[in-house]
């Protein structure tokens, strides 16, 4: 028997409460394998303060490197030390905004 579907009760996990406890989140693709390392904080810039189960769901992620959809897990936290001196992590270097121009006839 499946189970039931439950809403999320108000005051779930957010972006900005990840951001007090720990500094990056770790997105991977169950695909190619692929770990990939954000500041919190930029995912906040992006997102606004969204849940963090949700924030993958938004903007139809894709992997860089295999380019496929909803393939992705997130976890947050704090890479030990000794992994952290290996990471690269991904910043936003600029957003850019794109002005579309649509035209109709009279």
């Amino acid at each position: 028997m499946p189970e039931p579907y439950w809403p999320k009760r108000k005051g779930s996990y957010t972006l900005a409460e990840a951001a007090k406890n720990s500094q990056f989140a770790r997105l991977r693709c169950r695909y190619c394998k692929i770990e990939r390392y954000y500041p919190i904080a930029d995912l906040i810039v992006v997102f606004g303060n969204v849940e963090c189960d949700d924030m993958i769901y938004m903007r139809d992620w894709r992997c860089t490197k295999c380019g496929q959809r909803n393939t992705l897990d997130m976890d947050i936290g704090d890479p030990p030390a000794a992994k952290r001196q290996q990471i690269k992590i991904r910043k936003i270097d600029r957003i850019e905004y794109v002005r579309k121009i649509v035209w109709k006839d009279e």
